[in-house]
């Protein structure tokens, strides 16, 4: 199944992110807001 556009950008961001969790060296602050942002992404992908 093709990916629009759209949903190669969420899949790339949501790749980011994790990424950024993984390492581990954030800020509670931060790391809230990007499990968040993570929460979202996979929303809107449907994961």
């Amino acid at each position: 199944m093709p990916l629009s556009c759209e949903d190669y950008r969420y899949q790339q961001q949501l790749l980011a992110l994790k990424k950024r969790l993984a390492e581990g060296r954030l800020k509670p602050e931060e790391r809230e807001e990007i499990e968040k942002l993570v929460l979202e992404l996979e929303r809107k992908l449907k994961m």
